[in-house]
């Protein structure tokens, strides 16, 4: 055992050195005899036990704190103050003897006590710990008494756990062989914290899966990338210490890698919770071993595990048991593009590890290219008035908490982004364009240059906006915060495609433009959209219900700036959007009914935005 003794002492006071000196230059003289006082000093030693051997995550650790009062008066000790390093790094389990502690705001262990020493004396406490986090903590406790304040220094390196076949003293980037064919130990939580009425909170929640000693942990780019209604702060990590038992809330990480169109990312910690920067040699989290997803056949069984919530809430980790349905591909992503599972399970899987039955990681779980979200949503998390109707509800856009899935992004695709981080490379690939050429076909039933203001569109203001003929092109203008505001006209066909040269004439930074189509009146319409800051979307109003068929995604093509061609589809077969002759999205809904068509802008919190639109022409 290690022992650390820091005890304080006061050295004797001036005045007893000086009515000593006096005494003896008067002894000389023999005229007094030699007497000496001393201050009624109260000392108290601390030491600090701290285990000899070495510590490694998981495991329980004891720290033995020895009061000892070596003066000649009584010490009454009022407080010990166990240091947040430990409390925040540890799961503590109690103390002997018995002892009530509690957390105060910053996550100090305070205990309260009433504990006299006599001269001589001596009090030992032993507090018992399990080791959560890996790494060195390091960090100031605190013994008071009613004269002074006694410190006491905690410092001790937790190793991380050690998986099967690695090697203290080798790489960590070694691939080991597989934890077990659960492994478990492995499985991370993520919590996106987003800002929110200028207050920070967790917006969403999904898994991870750690890939390397030193912490890259492969996941969801959806999971951890800002929207454009939700702006990522900081990703909280949360540790699986048990299968019984919540994830621990353990590292704040940072992104190294990120393809949206994949909807794969890779992560890595950087500080604990209170801050302190990770030693990464230390580290040695427990990690899954990458297969080859091209051997994968239909039929296999494979093992998925997550944190799904339930009703909001996270629970502990939760397996389900699957067989590959189905391997398909994608145009540009090739073959073994997506593996689907036998069944559907809960969107809260996505980001988590799925495993094939020796346990190395085979695909990552992924809502992107699930089909339409509104049919298997089954809980969304609303952050944002995002239709403008001055409440933050059910009815707007939102970020799904639980749901249905049943694709998994093969780990094949991966390969190349944790190829990447293992280098310390950084970079993040934003979505663009589905592809695919956006060529009308049909015969142009309607043409506009606006040169004619009698051309049959509004020319008209009201609260929301204002909606004019100018300098040849037709152009709205928001006058009020969270507002919409079109022209249209009724031509009522099924098929139909609008197209329009736009351009922004004054900008606000976030303003949202585009067609609208299928309106029967001003609640029930459709939208085809893209942004100032990049975004594009397909939406309807369907009465109090907003639905986004295409959530809002990134596109650097839009967020070049410029004037742009913008086209959109819209009909019972199919909804499209184009930029430039490029398909942006494209969705499905049945529903659609044949409407009045137009161009639409809108805003969020500011005023002033105004688009223009020229060259306009309606094909069916």
């Amino acid at each position: 055992m290690n022992v650390i003794n820091l005890s304080k002492k006061t050295s004797p006071s001036i005045a007893t050195f000086l009515a000593s000196l006096l005494c003896l230059i008067l002894l000389l003289n023999s005229a007094c005899s030699f007497v000496t006082s001393q201050k009624n000093e109260k000392i108290l030693d601390v030491s600090l036990i701290i285990p000899r051997t070495n510590i490694s995550q998981g495991h329980i650790f004891d720290l033995q704190l020895v009061l000892t009062n070596p003066g000649l008066y009584n010490v009454h000790v009022s407080r010990i103050v166990l240091p947040k390093e430990i409390m925040n790094s540890s799961r503590y389990i109690g103390s002997e003897p018995a002892l009530t502690l509690v957390r105060n705001e910053i996550g100090d262990g305070l205990i309260e006590m009433d504990l006299t020493i006599a001269p001589a004396g001596q009090k030992k406490y032993l507090f018992r710990f399990e080791a959560i986090q890996s790494g060195t903590l390091n960090g100031s406790g605190i013994v008071r008494t009613d004269e002074q304040e006694y410190f006491f220094e905690v410092f001790l390196d937790i190793a991380g756990v050690n998986p099967e076949g690695w090697q203290p003293g080798t790489s960590p980037l070694i691939t080991p062989t597989a934890l077990n064919p659960l492994p478990w130990q492995a499985v991370v939580q993520i919590e996106a914290i987003v800002e929110v009425n200028d207050k920070e909170t967790v917006g969403w929640a999904g898994s991870g899966t750690i890939i390397s000693a030193d912490g890259l942990i492969l996941t969801n780019a959806s999971l951890v990338l800002s929207g454009r209604f939700y702006q990522v702060k900081s990703l909280v990590v949360s540790l699986t210490v048990a299968e019984d038992a919540p994830p621990v809330p353990t590292y704040y990480a940072s992104i190294v890698q990120a393809d949206e169109a994949l909807d794969l990312a890779v992560i890595k910690p950087y500080k604990d919770l209170d801050g302190n920067s990770l030693n990464y040699d230390l580290l040695n989290l427990p990690f899954v071993p990458l297969s080859d997803s091209y051997e994968l056949n239909v039929g296999d069984s494979i093992n998925i595990l997550g944190y799904p919530e339930i009703k909001g809430e996270t629970g502990t980790l939760t397996l389900t048991r699957e067989e590959i349905r189905d391997i398909i591909s994608e145009e540009n992503s090739g073959n073994h593009a997506v593996i689907q599972t036998s069944n559907m399970i809960s969107g809260g899987y996505s980001g988590g590890s799925a495993v094939n039955v020796e346990g190395e990681l085979i695909g990552v779980p992924t809502l992107a290219g699930s089909g339409d979200l509104n049919d298997v949503i089954a809980d969304c998390n609303a952050l944002v008035d995002t239709n403008r109707d001055g409440y933050v509800d059910d009815y707007d856009s939102c970020v799904p908490t639980a749901g249905l899935i049943d694709n998994l992004r093969p780990i094949n695709l991966a390969k190349d982004l944790v190829n990447a981080a293992r280098t310390g490379e950084v970079a993040i690939a934003a979505g663009n364009a589905i592809g695919g050429s956006f060529t009308p076909i049909g015969q142009v039933i309607f043409e506009d240059d606006f040169s004619d203001p009698k051309s049959g569109w509004n020319d008209i203001v009201t609260e929301e906006g204002e909606r004019k003929y100018e300098n040849g092109e037709y152009s709205l203008r928001i006058i009020k915060p969270k507002s919409l505001v079109w022209s249209d006209q009724e031509y009522l066909y099924d098929p139909i495609i609008i197209e329009a040269d736009v351009r922004v004439v004054n900008s606000v930074g976030n303003a949202d433009y585009g067609f609208v189509c299928g309106l029967v009146d001003k609640e029930h319409y459709y939208a085809l959209e893209i942004s100032e800051d990049g975004y594009y979307s397909i939406w309807k109003q369907d009465g109090e219900k907003t639905s986004i068929l295409v959530d809002w995604s990134y596109s650097q093509e839009i967020a070049g700036g410029g004037t742009f061609r913008l086209s959109a589809q819209c009909g019972s077969e199919q909804l499209v959007l184009g930029l430039d002759g490029i398909i942006l999205a494209t969705v499905s809904d049945p529903s659609f009914q044949r409407g009045g068509v137009g161009m639409l802008a809108g805003t969020l919190d500011l005023t002033g935005f105004t688009v223009a639109f020229d060259n306009l022409q309606l094909i069916n």
